[in-house]
């Protein structure tokens, strides 16, 4: 009668034990993200400064141009 009591308490501790490894995989993938998101800043900079670059140099084309 001993072990019937057991195996509820058993069967709590082995589930959170998993919800455990889950939540720390979902951890890490969301700092995988969060390093992601930072590169995908980085990015967006970096084209903005191109696109302001090619428009400096298409206005400096048109200022050649009507020379």
């Amino acid at each position: 009668m001993a072990l019937l009591w057991a195996v509820p308490p058993v069967a709590m501790v082995a589930g959170a034990a998993l919800a455990l490894v889950q939540l720390r995989g979902i951890a890490g993938a969301a700092a995988d993200l969060q390093g992601e998101l930072h590169r995908f800043t980085e990015v967006r900079v970096a084209v903005t400064e191109v696109r302001t670059a090619a428009a400096d140099a298409r206005a400096a084309a048109r200022g050649i141009q009507r020379s």
